[in-house]
């Protein structure tokens, strides 16, 4: 079987957006790139593009786990192609910008273009493909916007089919990513967060829910503001007296809009495009002095929404 070398290039993607706990993500301008090509009697190898060691072990590569994931389940017969994998990653590992995300996109968009290339047997519809896709993790919030890009809502929970739907951005708001230098665990980060909540902490929720749709259609940043606004996550992962809770305290002083992404440590970052040359230098002021006073490197760097999600070329 004679298969062509195929590059998927997968962007990072910023999940929950306040108060979306698993609902919600956008896809972000920032990318990890993915190589493969299937040499006669290749075994399973995977690299990075500058040669450096792998950043995580073979029991976390889910770009394989994935891709075998998806013979086991349209495939069953099907003895998966080997293959060496050459990786770029942008994202960082273990920073709440979906990593986890891209490797599993990755791998099961792989396994479709093998699919599709052997003609082994009818290919999943794009519907199953995302049935499938959003069920995996179980946080379509991170692997639905990584795949088809842009904001997008989307749930599937106890066996129904997925439901979605996907919105541009609003260019009109500036992106900025916040990433203190220390790690999140989204496992250990989730037990943290009650069994239960209170009734007033669930309707302040979906107040906020309807003021994303709001700002969605609307466009004004006041809106957005308020859309941000969260209970039921973000106060039992960003806990007072942590470099994030100060962080968050900053934001909050100069009044700009911000939440965690996914489990952190990063921080999206939202200012009204037309007071960015205002706000920023002040601003940029403000976090460096915050970050001398926590003894933390970070990275905070302006990002772009992506619209077209995960692209894939065949060589």
């Amino acid at each position: 079987m004679n298969l062509p070398k195929i590059r998927i290039k997968v962007p990072g993607t910023s999940a929950n957006l306040g108060p979306g706990f698993d609902l919600m993500g956008m896809a972000l301008k920032i990318y990890n790139e993915f190589d493969f090509h299937f040499p006669k009697d290749a075994k399973f190898h995977f690299t990075l593009k500058n040669g450096e060691e792998l950043p995580f072990s073979e029991k976390e590569n889910l770009v394989l786990e994935s891709y075998l994931s998806y013979f086991s389940h349209f495939l069953p017969e099907i003895s998966p192609p080997q293959y060496h994998c050459k990786m770029d990653l942008s994202l960082p590992l273990k920073g709440g910008l979906g990593s986890s995300a891209s490797a599993i996109v990755a791998g099961l968009c792989l396994a479709r273009e093998v699919h599709k290339a052997s003609k082994w047997n009818l290919l999943p519809t794009e519907k199953e493909f995302l049935q499938f896709l959003s069920e995996w993790e179980r946080h379509p919030d991170n692997t639905l916007p990584a795949y088809l890009g842009g904001f997008v809502f989307a749930y599937s929970t106890h066996g129904e089919k997925l439901r979605y739907f996907r919105k541009k951005f609003p260019s009109s708001v500036s992106l900025f990513i916040l990433t203190p230098e220390f790690s999140i665990s989204t496992e250990e980060s989730r037990k943290t967060l009650p069994k239960q909540y209170p009734t007033s902490d669930v309707i302040f929720n979906l107040s906020r829910l309807g003021a994303w749709m709001h700002f969605l259609d609307k466009r004004k940043f006041g809106d957005l503001l308020v859309a941000l606004e969260d209970k039921m996550h973000t106060p039992y992962r960003i806990m007072n007296g942590s470099p994030l809770h100060k962080i968050s305290n900053l934001l909050d002083s100069v009044q700009l809009g911000h939440c965690l992404s996914g489990s952190g440590p990063s921080l999206l970052v939202f200012i009204e495009r037309k007071n960015v040359a205002k706000i920023l230098p002040k601003l940029e002021e403000k976090i460096n002095s915050l970050m001398n006073e926590l003894d933390l490197s970070f990275r905070f760097s302006r990002v772009k929404a992506d619209d077209l999600g995960t692209q894939i070329s065949l060589h």
